[in-house]
């Protein structure tokens, strides 16, 4: 049954939460509607919405974050829809033919983890096809994505490439694909394309929903999933990320602002001041964690003295690497208004 299915007609009543995040300063929406966020989960533990969460090269981090999260009068229904998810590799306690028995192939949410390898499909199976041999995990996904009614790349792997994408030391303007031919669903790093193509289209009329990081924040995915389930269309950006999470310059929005103004900067990764001249892409990075931060709300990347490595963005890797030091598209050359 599909979201709009369910829902019955009453969508336009229930929150878009991502709608809502425009208006208040990020952790707000969490904290605020927690039962309302418990209430679109609901929708796909009562067993009505198929969810199937495919894991293709990947370290598993996505699934991590979004189990590490904190959601305060979210934990009880959170962890039914753990539990309600027909497919997940990580979470589910069944194995081998088991778990595949629980495998839809036509969900009505598909969830991808992980870049897929398109040059050489074997390094990412699952089960295995009418011939007994491995099944590529390629071809799962191109098959769910033809009935699928919302498609959500979770994390920059399955969004852009991501790490099994990186050139591995070619030339950064050569592009990469890394020596699997390794892309994102609907994207290659910056260009449009992916597994899908640019043109592709969900039952619902949305491309892919990206919600990109290393790993994915778990309130962008939280938020993003009961957004979906709740019948809610979100407002992307050019590289299909739900709005406001990632409109937000991280530059722009960092706590150690007045250090760069005032010329402030640090020497090493740790020291104090603005870390600009030790390899920062937040100049060129767009997501609202600065405000919003991680581990409950605790720290981020620069409360631990490290510079942002631009984890979100779509040339994540190659573009920012080497890491910590400065480079022409990284360091103190933005000219913000």
């Amino acid at each position: 049954m599909s979201t709009t299915d369910q829902t019955d007609g009453t969508d336009a009543q229930l929150p878009d939460f991502t709608e809502l995040a425009q208006d208040v300063d990020p952790g707000t929406v969490m904290t605020e509607y927690g039962e309302e966020i418990a209430a679109a989960l609901g929708r796909a533990t009562s067993g009505e919405i198929d969810v199937t969460w495919i894991q293709a090269q990947s370290c598993t981090g996505c699934t991590m974050s979004m189990l590490q999260g904190e959601f305060p009068g979210v934990e009880e229904a959170l962890s039914e829809f753990r539990e309600a998810i027909s497919f997940h590799p990580t979470l589910m306690t069944a194995g081998g033919s088991q778990a595949l028995e629980e495998l839809s192939e036509s969900p009505d949410i598909l969830i991808v983890e992980g870049s897929i390898p398109t040059e050489v499909p074997r390094a990412a199976t699952l089960g295995h096809d009418e011939h007994g041999e491995p099944r590529p995990i390629l071809d799962w996904v191109v098959s769910m994505a033809e009935t699928a009614e919302y498609i959500v790349a979770s994390g920059s792997c399955s969004a852009y490439g991501g790490l099994p994408a990186a050139n591995a030391g070619q030339a950064p303007d050569k592009g990469g694909r890394g020596p699997t031919g390794a892309k994102g669903l609907q994207f290659e790093g910056m260009d449009e394309g992916g597994v899908f193509g640019p043109d592709f289209e969900t039952e619902s009329g949305l491309p892919v929903v990206n919600i990109p990081g290393c790993p994915a924040h778990p309130d962008h995915t939280l938020l993003t999933l009961a957004t979906l389930l709740n019948g809610h269309e979100p407002e992307l950006d050019d590289e299909q990320r739900p709005l406001p999470f990632f409109e937000p310059n991280v530059h722009a929005t960092c706590s150690l602002l007045d250090d760069f103004s005032d010329g402030n900067m640090a020497d090493h990764p740790g020291d104090d001041g603005c870390l600009a001249e030790v390899g920062c892409a937040g100049f060129f990075a767009f997501c609202d964690d600065s405000h919003r931060l991680r581990n409950d709300g605790t720290a981020i990347c620069r409360t631990a003295g490290a510079p942002c490595i631009g984890c979100v963005e779509p040339d994540f890797w190659d573009r920012f690497s080497p890491f910590y030091e400065k480079g022409d598209d990284r360091g103190a050359t933005w000219e913000g208004e």
